[in-house]
């Protein structure tokens, strides 16, 4: 369930929270690559500053948004959202 509405975005705090969701939904709808990659952002990279690795995670949503374009409608919603969330939080 997407905890945000239309106007209010992921903070940086629930992000962690947020990505894992979207893995499980990703890797329910059957984009197991896309979500393990995401996984892996979250829990095993290092990144220097948070900056970083919101980079990393806006990159790859973008990648996952132009890429996939048969991502489920609710699945592609959510991942143009998390990307509004990140320009938001590092503008």
């Amino acid at each position: 369930m997407w905890p945000f509405t239309k106007t209010k975005l992921a903070p940086p705090e629930d992000f962690p929270g947020v990505i894992d969701t979207l893995a499980e939904r990703l890797r329910k709808a059957h984009f197991v690559v896309e979500a393990d990659r995401f996984h892996s952002l979250v829990h095993d990279f290092v990144a220097t500053t948070s900056n970083e690795l919101y980079s990393e995670l806006r990159f790859g949503l973008k990648k996952l948004d132009h890429e996939h374009r048969a991502l489920p409608h609710e699945l592609a919603v959510e991942v143009r959202r998390l990307i509004k969330s990140i320009d938001k939080i590092c503008p």
